[in-house]
């Protein structure tokens, strides 16, 4: 059965001091408050490292900011892997052909497993056409070169996926389905809204679409170790009808464990508390 996350909130803490949280790790958002937020989270439960600040890291960028920090944060933090988004941005990241991409990737993710002595997940993120960023880094083929020029594993970010798949016009199935999917480690879902640019990731609460693409998405994942709940409450993009507080996170965790009840996984390789696929040689 795989395991269970949700982000290091003031509600989850608030849940913590009175409830008994079906919840295996803490995730620690993209901050420039690391370092602290790894050490509260880490008196609680094991921490899932997801990129580190400040600035909020993606494997494309030139180097590998704060090398120090980051090998701290993975000894500190008990995180079984680490997780970085792929979100190329030429302004940041310098002009470079698709195949100069692909091997600035495999560089960094080499790099970051000998810092940590991990794993490496990537993660997909949105397209949104107002932002200048090709539409190809978000071609599920794309990922799937990615992750053999690496070699790394993939994060499913579920609410990513359906804003892509809206600004491409394409169908959330249809869209999700061309993923290597057998290389996902972890999931994430949260609340997508339509917004005046169209869908958007807000990390909201999840609705009745969300555990439909869930449920459906979840038998397709042979590998799947951790599904992670990235409910984060930002109130100035909460609709005057948006549920919020403490017991809507409460139930949104209830729900994912009575669902992770009815799946499990057949594991292959077993390394040290998680249990990862065959890797290529």
């Amino acid at each position: 059965m795989f395991k269970l996350a949700a982000n290091g909130i003031p509600a989850l803490y608030e849940l913590l001091y009175t409830e008994d949280l079906p919840l295996d790790y803490i995730k620690c958002p993209l901050s420039p408050a690391s370092r602290l937020e790894v050490a509260q989270a880490r008196h609680y439960l094991p921490v899932l490292l997801h990129g580190w600040g400040p600035p909020g890291y993606s494997v494309t960028m030139r180097e590998i900011p704060q090398p120090g920090l980051l090998q701290e944060l993975a000894h500190l933090s008990g995180t079984p892997f680490i997780s970085a988004h792929l979100e190329y941005d030429p302004q940041r990241d310098g002009e470079l052909s698709r195949a100069e991409l692909l091997g600035r990737i495999g560089q960094n993710v080499q790099q970051l497993r000998e810092l940590t002595g991990l794993e490496v997940l990537l993660e997909n993120v949105p397209w949104l056409p107002w932002k200048a960023r090709p539409r190809y880094t978000t071609d599920p083929e794309f990922f799937t070169e990615a992750l053999e020029v690496s070699p790394a594993y993939l994060l499913l970010d579920l609410s990513h996926a359906r804003v892509a798949a809206w600004h491409r016009q394409e169908a959330d199935w249809d869209y999700l389905r061309r993923f290597p999917l057998d290389k996902v480690l972890e999931t994430h879902v949260s609340g997508p809204r339509l917004g005046q640019r169209g869908l958007q990731d807000w990390h909201l609460s999840l609705l009745e679409e969300d555990y439909a693409l869930l449920e459906q998405t979840l038998l397709h994942l042979p590998s799947l170790q951790i599904l992670t709940l990235e409910y984060m409450v930002h109130p100035e993009r909460l609709p005057a009808n948006e549920p919020r507080g403490a017991q809507v996170l409460l139930q949104q965790l209830n729900r994912l464990e009575a669902l992770r009840r009815r799946f499990s996984l057949v594991p292959e390789v077993e390394t040290g508390t998680l249990r990862l696929p065959l890797r290529r040689s």
